[in-house]
């Protein structure tokens, strides 16, 4: 994991994402870009981060610690009203 965050400089940039309803917008220093719901492999959350997959081995990593906790729980339900594969926390 180290050797492809340090082998990929897009990675390593402050990312920006926006999430609605239909697309998760992602923004960086040298990048822009944007995915569907319908395209995501799967979504895991644990007590840091919200991995969202794109493919089995593709996934962003975005630290839930800029969130608040009702940002938290909008993602949730975009999620669950995508009908996304995912396994999320229930605090």
């Amino acid at each position: 994991m180290k050797k492809v965050f340090y082998s990929n400089k897009n990675i390593q940039e402050c990312i920006f994402y926006t999430f609605t309803n239909e697309t998760i917008h992602t923004k960086g220093e040298t990048f822009e870009g944007e995915f569907h719901w319908n395209t995501v492999y799967k979504v895991k959350e644990n007590t840091d981060w919200f991995l969202i997959y794109q493919n089995a081995q593709i996934m962003n990593m975005i630290p839930k610690k800029f969130f608040t906790k009702n940002q938290i729980l909008e993602l949730r339900n975009i999620i669950k009203n995508n009908k996304v594969k995912s396994k999320l926390r229930n605090d």
